[in-house]
């Protein structure tokens, strides 16, 4: 029987098969030896949406042979799917955009949206993505908002304009018509963490895209930035010692075109929580020559945390729910300190618990942990 952390290795050595010219012998040897566990290979990959790109890679290596029959029916059919619905939202995606240009706006796209418009993947179908996230000028993202409004998406939320200055992103907007949501970012990372790297200068040095229209998408360094902090920080994966094979992967595919360690140490901040996200996407990964990183006794610590929610289930949940409260708790005194004398975080506070789906999910969120 092979193990959740025998199988997520497994995965991450298929995913970066280009790389380790011996990779594919190794792995076929592997699957030969009968120690590979399908049924668990699965549950690994769906659960961390990388299905598809699995799939791709092995095809890619020749190796379909090697595995069920069955199993290969289901992944590409899997796979067909995934690719149609990035078809639609590729299309989406230039729908909106020509609709923005009319209007004198250009959007930048954001994480998988991004990726499927500036090239990254080999096939779109190695994606799953989910929602449309758009990055425009912060001062504009209501009136985008109320464009997209306009012309048929209907927001999952109600947005206070009295919380501006906190707000992240507009409230979730759906179009029953379109196959993904779009989300309105005015900021890539929430309050106060955007400061550290905020709207402008992302604005400053994005990328154009060849499309019929006119849209950009962050420079390569810049997405490299996002992908780790959105994970790290945004959600919480630093301090939960999650692991997250899809960002570990985009990453990877990011890590042929620039060197992250290069520009984490560049960008200066949060080189930390940086650099850790960067050691275990080299494990997971089985230390593809591009994803370098400074070990040291804080990654031993990380990977060490890391190595026993994956390896210890109840010790997983256990950790996982004490973190919890100590995340959780942690916040609420910092935030009670804050707004102290920062009325911003008075501002993104009261828009909080203003908001009814907020505290919602806020009073779920402990129900699914407990």
């Amino acid at each position: 029987m092979m193990t959740y952390s025998e199988a997520l290795f497994f995965v991450g050595k298929c995913l970066s098969i280009r790389s380790v010219p011996e990779s594919p012998e190794e792995i076929r040897q592997t699957i030969r030896s009968g120690a590979v566990d399908w049924e668990q290979i699965v549950w690994v990959t769906t659960g961390q949406f990388v299905f598809s790109a699995l799939y791709l890679q092995l095809k890619q290596a020749g190796l379909l042979s090697e595995l069920p029959s069955d199993l290969v029916e289901y992944m590409k059919e899997f796979a067909d799917l995934n690719r149609e619905r990035n078809r639609k939202i590729i299309s989406q995606a230039i729908e909106i955009t020509k609709l923005l240009n009319g209007k004198g706006i250009t959007p930048v796209f954001l994480k998988g949206t991004a990726h499927l418009l500036d090239g990254l993947y080999q096939d779109i179908a190695e994606r799953q993505v989910g929602d449309i996230d758009i990055l425009v000028d912060e001062n504009e993202m209501v009136r985008v908002s109320e464009i997209l409004i306009d012309s048929g998406y209907t927001p999952m939320s109600k947005y206070d304009p009295r919380y501006f200055k906190t707000t992240k992103h507009f409230p979730r907007l759906q179009n029953y018509n379109q196959v993904a949501a779009v989300e309105i970012h005015r900021q890539i990372l929430g309050y106060p963490e955007y400061k550290s790297i905020d709207a402008k200068t992302l604005m400053e040095n994005r990328k154009i895209l060849d499309l019929p229209v006119t849209a950009f998408v962050l420079c390569d360094q810049h997405q490299i930035i996002h992908n780790i902090l959105h994970v790290q920080i945004s959600h919480d994966d630093f301090y939960y010692a999650r692991i997250n094979v899809r960002q570990g992967y985009d990453l990877y595919l990011l890590s042929l075109r620039e060197n992250p360690f290069a520009v984490i140490k560049s960008f200066g901040k949060y080189f930390y929580l940086m650099n850790c996200n960067l050691a275990i996407t080299n494990k997971i990964l089985d230390n593809p020559f591009t994803l370098n990183y400074v070990s040291n006794l804080q990654t031993k610590l990380y990977l060490d945390r890391i190595s026993r929610h994956v390896n210890h289930a109840k010790w997983d949940r256990f950790s996982h729910g004490i973190l919890f409260l100590l995340v959780r708790f942690s916040r609420y005194i910092l935030t009670l300190i804050r707004i102290t004398y920062d009325k911003k975080s008075r501002d993104f506070l009261f828009s909080l618990l203003s908001d009814p789906d907020w505290v919602r999910q806020h009073i779920k969120s402990y129900k699914e942990i407990f």
